[in-house]
This record gives C-alpha cells, sequence and structure tokens, in this order.
C-alpha cells in the first residue's frame, strides 16, 4: 500500500483546519473540566455529610456514562448547540476523573497543616489558597497532565455533531479519496504531537514549581 504524500498536500488546509478546532475543543475542555473538578472536589472536601455524598454521586454517575451519551443528551435532548453540547459535556465527563486527582491530592496532605493554619488565625479561603494550593500543585501536576491528555484524546466525540476537528476531516479525505489512511496516519502525528507538548508543558511547569517553592 503505497503511501501517497500529494493527497496529504492537496488537503493540507483541511487538515490544519481540523487541527485548530482539535486544539480548541481541547483547551477549553480542559479549561472547564478542571474549573468542575475543582468544584466538585471541594465540595467533597466539606465537612458535612451531604455535600460529600452528593458529590461521590455525581463523580460517580459522570464515570459510569460515557462521553458520547452525555454529549447527545446534551445536543438532542436539552437542545444546546453542537459546540455548546460538545464542550460542556467533555468538560463534564473529564471533571469527575480531574475531581479524584484532586481529592486524591487533598488527602495526602496531613491535616495538622489545615489545623496550624486555622490556629494562626487564617480563615479557610486563605489556608486554602496559602497552604493547600502549593503543596496540591506539586502533588497533582503528574497526574493532571494524563488527564489533560485525555481530554484531548477525547476530544474526537464531537466529531459526531459534524464539527469539523481533526478526525471528521481525516473521514471526509477517506469518501472523496478512498485513501483515508495517508490523512489518518497525519491526524496521528499530529495528535502525538498534542500529547507531548503537554506533556512537556506540565513538565516543565512542575519543574519551575519545585524551584519556587
Amino acid at each position: 500500500m503505497e503511501f501517497d504524500w500529494t493527497i496529504a498536500l492537496r488537503y493540507r488546509e483541511a487538515l490544519l483546519g481540523g487541527l485548530l478546532v482539535t486544539l480548541q475543543v481541547s483547551v477549553l475542555g480542559i479549561i472547564g473540566g478542571t474549573f468542575l473538578g475543582i468544584v466538585v472536589a471541594c465540595v467533597r472536601a466539606m465537612p458535612g455529610l451531604f455535600a460529600r455524598r452528593l458529590a461521590i454521586t455525581y463523580i460517580e454517575i459522570v464515570r459510569n456514562i460515557p462521553a458520547l451519551v452525555k454529549v447527545f443528551y446534551l445536543y438532542y435532548v436539552l437542545g444546546f448547540n453542537a459546540w455548546l453540547a460538545g464542550l460542556i459535556g467533555l468538560a463534564i465527563h473529564q471533571s469527575g476523573y480531574i475531581s479524584d486527582v484532586i481529592t486524591s491530592g487533598l488527602r495526602s496532605i496531613p491535616r495538622e497543616q489545615t489545623e496550624a493554619a486555622r490556629v494562626l488565625g487564617c480563615s479557610y479561603p486563605q489556608t486554602f489558597s496559602f497552604v493547600l494550593v502549593p503543596q496540591l500543585l506539586r502533588l497533582t501536576i503528574p497526574p493532571m497532565t494524563s488527564q489533560y491528555i485525555e481530554v484531548v484524546k477525547n476530544s474526537s466525540i464531537v466529531m459526531f455533531l459534524a464539527i469539523p476537528e481533526l478526525t471528521w476531516q481525516t473521514q471526509q479525505i477517506e469518501f472523496e479519496t478512498a485513501r483515508g489512511y495517508v490523512a489518518a496516519g497525519i491526524a496521528t502525528l499530529l495528535y502525538l504531537g498534542i500529547a507531548l507538548s503537554i506533556s512537556a508543558l506540565m513538565s516543565m511547569a512542575a519543574w519551575k514549581w519545585r524551584r519556587a517553592i
């Protein structure tokens, strides 16, 4: 099977456009998933039993429903437009896993540090911001790297809503040329490049944070 690079050149604008859409979906999904994950983790850390049960219920529901089902529900049942349904569904799906990472990080910090900060007169927001967050970032950057890469890999679900991201573009090239393996090969390299870039950026952030503290 001959790998025809002329197809890649002929459809380079489509592939680059798909890459740009994939990056947009991934970045917004990462931001939304991180925000929701932090909120759920904070609710789970509250002393009240109801708050903890609510957060755990949310996590179990989110983790046991496929991302595609969430996206379809938001689009076909709730009537969100394609972009909103894709982004919200992706953020909700990943938030359940991100909240677990943050919760594990919080649990690994000795409770005595929180108690000592409160004894010194720090409010809970001050304790969280100045005592817990610096340590939390150091502990959670490695596992969060994996979660962010998962967002990139899951971003292809928006193709089912006809959003022209990278995988959608490779399928269109397959329909037109019957040689989609060329576009798929290039798309694979582009996805790999995104994942390696995220890994490198997070490693750099971890290194700088360790030096800062």
